[in-house]
């Protein structure tokens, strides 16, 4: 850093401080779910720091910086949508080796038995309100967004003993 300073006559953290309102800005634009603000601000004195290596004059630093630091988080979207692409394909099975229970609507025999005990316990611990929410949700009766949510979490309180 401190050729930085010797060679333009500014320090690190002053030219950093006026490249921050462009990290804003390019934040509000682009934006990565996985980062948080000091994410972007240390890919910001990264980037700056490259940036200050490769040029010779401070003509125009805001605009270069500007432009290095929006590809490069153009990059980082682009990097991870790539690895996320490969969760997001199904894998191909093999349909000759599940034809019997690819095309089978009908539920065996075991699960149907653990389905029914879980049901009764269910409904023997849930109150009077949430039985009728529950026999309207499996009647295919409408309910509303907070009514099934709430159904839900109650379901899975019970059955984890989240109590």
């Amino acid at each position: 850093m401190d050729d930085i300073q010797e060679k333009y006559g500014l320090e690190f953290n002053e030219l950093f401080s006026e490249m921050r309102p462009i990290i804003y800005k390019l934040m509000k634009q682009l934006y990565i779910n996985t980062w948080d603000y000091d994410d972007y601000f240390q890919e910001g004195m990264i980037t700056l720091h490259e940036l200050l290596q490769k040029i010779t004059n401070l003509d125009h630093v805001h605009t270069k910086f500007k432009v290095a630091y929006h590809q490069h988080l153009i990059d980082e979207i682009r990097h991870i949508k790539a690895r996320k692409r490969g969760f997001d394909q199904l894998h191909p099975i093999n349909v000759y080796d599940c034809a019997d229970w690819i095309g089978s609507n009908l539920a065996t025999p075991e699960s149907e038995i653990v389905f029914n005990h879980l049901l009764e316990e269910v409904y023997d611990k849930l109150s009077t309100h949430y039985k009728e929410l529950l026999v309207k949700q499996m009647h295919g009766e409408h309910l509303t967004r907070m009514q099934k949510y709430r159904l839900k979490e109650k379901i899975k309180a019970i059955l984890f003993d989240e109590d």
